[in-house]
């Protein structure tokens, strides 16, 4: 691989799941669970990113060692909160033109597990994660052998 592929966009998941603000936290963790992720970006109705929730954000929003519920207890209040009440407004993001790089010390220095991508209107295009940089790293220093 060479070093004009060290782009975000060269690296992103481009098919990344998102979801409204006004969505109730229940679609959330379904959405979640549904696809092994551990964050949602929340957009508005152009696609430009408002917001972000994670798999911990719903977990703190539901737990509570001091409620006696049971998890459908714990569900059913989940109907009734939106993704908006609990997201974490204007989150960290990265352009998809930015270098991998750029993207690492990001991630590091913010102590994050993923980046939502936007291209160069702010809207959101795609996602790089931790598990993504993993993958890279190994390509680098594992590679595949030439096949005759």
């Amino acid at each position: 691989m060479n070093k004009m592929n060290f782009l975000v966009k060269n690296l992103m998941s481009k098919n990344v799941m998102s979801i409204k603000g006004d969505a109730t936290l229940d679609i959330a963790l379904k959405s979640l669970n549904t696809n092994s992720i551990h964050r949602l970006p929340v957009v508005d109705e152009s696609g430009s990113i408002t917001g972000i929730i994670t798999d911990r954000d719903l977990r703190l929003a539901v737990d509570s060692p001091f409620l006696p519920e049971t998890n459908d207890e714990r569900i059913e209040k989940l109907k009734h909160h939106t993704v908006s009440s609990i997201m974490r407004p204007n989150p960290i993001t990265i352009e998809d033109s930015a270098p991998i790089v750029d993207a690492v010390k990001l991630m590091r220095v913010s102590n994050i597990g993923g980046l939502p991508v936007v291209d160069n209107k702010g809207r959101l295009c795609g996602i790089v994660t931790r598990s993504d940089l993993l993958d890279l790293l190994i390509r680098i220093l594992e590679p595949v052998p030439p096949q005759n």
